[in-house]
C-alpha cells in the first residue's frame, strides 16, 4: 500500500528524531559514566553513596549500547521496528542500574519515585518519535517497569502506590493526546496548505468548519466558470527572457489570485498564462455568477493598472475573459498520491470557448446568456460596469446559436 506525502513525512520526522534521541542518550550516559569514574577515583565526589566496581560495569555497559545505538541510526536505513527495540532496551537496561546499582537509595519508599521518574524520563524520549504505536508501547512498559521495580526491588506496596499508578496513567495519556494531536495538526496543516492553493482563506475555514473532505469523487453542481487568458502570450514571451517571463507572469497571477479570492472564487488551475476559476464550489452561493462577473471586471482595472506601469506599448497586455453558468461534475479528481479539485464537463468547454470570442469581438469580458439570467436585475450602473447583448455566435461543438454578452467596464 503506498504511503501518502503525510506519512512520508511523519516517517522521515521519526527517522530524525531517532537520531535526536540517540543522541542525546549517548550524550547523558557519557557524562553520568563520566562523573561515576570521577567520583570512583575519589577525583570529585557528587552522590551520597560512592559509586561502586558495579557502578562503572554498568556505566560502561549502558555507554556501549548508547554508542552503537548511535551509529546504528546513522549509518544504517531507518527501520520503523527500530524504535520497539531502543524503547525496550532504555527500560531494561534502567531497571538493571536501578535494581543493582549499589549507589542507587531504596529506603524510605524513595526507590518507588526513582522507578516513576525513569519511567517518566524514558516515556518522554519517546514522545519525540512522534508515533501513536511506539507511544502506547512506551506507556505499556512504564506501567510494566513500575511494577517489577516495585515487586523486585521494593519493600511492598507503599500506602500511595495506587495514586502514583494513578498519576502515571495520567502523564502518559497525556503524553499519547499529544502525540496524536501533533500528528493530526501535520495532516490538518498540509491539507489546508494544499486548499490554499485554490481556495481562498476564508473558503478554507468554511471548508474545516462544515468538515468536508478532500477524497476523490464529484457531484453534479451548478457552477460559474471563468476563464482569462492573455492574448499574444506567445508572442510577449518569444521577446523576452525565460527570467523576464516568470518574473512577469508571477506578479500578473499573484495580482489576479488576489482579485479572485476578494470574490470569494475557487482557483481551478493556472494553464500557463490562463487562469480557469470556479465560482459555486466547493460551496455554492446565491450570487456566484453575479461575483464572477464582479471578479472579471476587477482583474480588468488591475490589468489598466498593471499597464500604466508598462510605459513601453510593446509591453502592456490585453487580456480575454469568458464566463458561463451551468452544471458540470465538480469534485477532486485523480489518483490516490495526486488530486486535483476540479470542474469537468460541455458547459466548461463553452465557458473557454465564449473567452476565445473575446479577440474576434475586440472586448475584454464575455458572458453566456445563462449567466447574464443569473444577474439580470441584481447588478447596477455603481458597480462600475454595464451589459449589452452582442450577438448569437455557433461555438464549437455546439449545433444551436447562443447568445453573448459583453460587459463593459467603466
Amino acid at each position: 500500500m503506498k504511503k501518502s506525502i503525510v506519512d512520508e513525512i511523519l516517517i522521515s520526522r521519526e527517522m530524525k528524531n531517532e537520531k535526536t534521541v540517540a543522541v542525546v542518550r549517548f550524550a547523558i550516559f557519557s557524562i553520568a559514566s563520566c562523573l561515576d569514574y570521577l567520583s570512583y577515583f575519589q577525583w570529585i565526589s557528587y552522590t551520597i553513596v560512592p559509586p561502586t566496581a558495579v557502578t562503572l560495569i554498568f556505566d560502561s555497559i549502558v555507554w556501549v549500547f548508547a554508542g552503537l545505538v548511535l551509529l546504528f541510526v546513522s549509518y544504517y536505513p531507518y527501520k520503523p521496528y527500530i524504535k520497539f527495540f531502543t524503547i525496550t532496551l532504555d527500560y531494561v537496561i534502567i531497571g538493571l542500574m536501578i535494581s543493582f546499582d549499589p549507589t542507587v537509595q531504596r529506603e524510605n519508599g524513595v526507590i518507588y519515585f526513582i522507578a516513576m521518574i525513569s519511567a517518566i524520563f524514558i516515556y518522554q524520549f519517546n514522545l519525540l518519535r512522534h508515533s501513536k504505536i511506539g507511544t502506547i508501547y512506551g506507556a505499556i512498559l512504564s506501567f510494566i517497569f513500575l511494577l517489577v521495580i516495585s515487586l523486585g526491588v521494593g519493600d511492598g506496596y507503599p500506602i500511595d502506590f495506587i495514586p502514583m499508578l494513578f498519576g502515571l496513567g495520567m502523564i502518559l495519556a497525556i503524553g499519547y493526546v499529544t502525540t496524536a494531536s501533533n500528528i493530526e495538526m501535520v495532516k490538518e496543516a498540509n491539507a489546508k496548505q494544499m486548499m490554499e492553493r485554490y481556495l481562498p482563506s476564508q473558503l478554507v475555514s468554511e471548508f474545516y468548519k462544515n468538515k468536508a473532505q478532500l477524497e476523490p469523487g464529484g457531484e453534479m453542481k451548478e457552477v460559474t466558470i471563468l476563464f482569462s487568458d492573455i492574448r499574444s502570450f506567445t508572442k510577449f514571451s518569444e521577446q523576452r527572457s525565460a527570467e523576464e517571463v516568470v518574473l512577469f507572469l508571477n506578479d500578473y497571477l499573484s495580482r489576479m489570485t488576489d482579485i479572485i479570492f476578494q470574490f470569494n472564487g475557487t482557483i481551478d488551475k493556472f494553464i500557463g498564462d490562463a487562469i480557469m476559476t470556479i465560482f459555486g464550489a466547493p460551496f455554492k452561493r446565491e450570487d456566484d455568477a453575479l461575483r464572477a462577473v464582479k471578479s472579471a471586471v476587477e482583474m480588468i482595472r488591475e490589468i489598466k493598472r498593471l499597464n500604466q506601469k508598462r510605459k513601453d506599448i510593446e509591453d502592456q497586455i490585453q487580456v480575454g475573459i469568458g464566463i458561463h453558468t451551468g452544471e458540470a461534475i465538480v469534485g477532486n479528481i485523480g489518483s490516490d498520491r495526486r488530486l486535483d479539485y476540479t470542474v469537468i464537463g460541455d458547459n466548461v468547454n463553452l465557458a473557454s470557448r465564449i473567452e476565445g470570442l473575446t479577440k474576434h469581438y475586440n472586448c475584454p469580458i464575455l458572458i453566456s446568456e445563462a449567466t447574464f439570467q443569473q444577474i439580470h436585475g441584481k447588478y447596477s450602473l455603481d458597480d462600475g460596469f454595464a451589459i449589452r447583448e452582442i450577438d448569437k455566435v455557433i461555438v464549437k461543438g455546439k449545433s444551436k446559436p447562443i447568445t453573448i454578452y459583453e460587459v463593459i467596464c467603466f
